[in-house]
């Protein structure tokens, strides 16, 4: 009876390590997908309206159009300061703005706290985690194109003013392996 007993308290504790575990890890999304017609919406409640009331609507307009694009350019980053407290990503994924940072050592690169946080999904099809991901973009005049910068939060590699596709590259590869 008493191996029995035994058992079952390191089952239980096993069991509330696991408890303790899943809420340390746990991590909070937001909707952030934009769709097409959720555009052609707010670009249509511009029409008739003039002076301030345009303005506000195109803005509005000009936020989500934005979002998506940086979405469709794999671009993760902390896009919206929430009140003060949290750092929204391109990818839906929620930081707040007084926690640890999980990823470091990448003292020479630019990241925000959006990078520092592990948890990112799939851009733009908001799938899988994944661990290597787009974090900055540089736009080249003389070429007419944008260069993308990537890198892997699990081995610290990373590539600066790639074209798209290299960079894409670059993400898949460590998102295969590390990931």
């Amino acid at each position: 009876m008493t191996d029995t007993a035994r058992r079952a308290g390191l089952y239980m504790r096993s069991i509330k390590g696991w408890f303790v575990m899943s809420k340390r890890n746990k991590k909070s999304y937001v909707d952030v997908s934009i769709s097409n017609e959720k555009l052609e919406e707010l670009h249509s409640k511009m029409d008739g309206k003039s002076g301030m009331r345009k303005y506000g609507r195109y803005k509005a307009w000009l936020h989500y159009a934005n979002l998506n694009s940086w979405q469709h350019q794999k671009w993760h980053w902390g896009y919206v300061n929430y009140a003060g407290k949290q750092w929204h990503c391109t990818c839906g994924l929620v930081v707040e703005m007084d926690a640890v940072a999980e990823v470091g050592g990448l003292a020479g690169l630019e990241l925000d706290a959006a990078h520092r946080a592990r948890g990112h999904r799939s851009l733009p099809d908001f799938g899988a985690v994944v661990v290597s991901f787009i974090y900055d973009y540089k736009w080249m005049e003389e070429l007419g194109v944008y260069y993308f910068h990537a890198f892997c939060q699990v081995y610290g590699d990373y590539v600066l003013e790639r074209p798209g596709r290299e960079a894409d590259m670059f993400a898949d590869i460590h998102n295969v392996s590390c990931g």
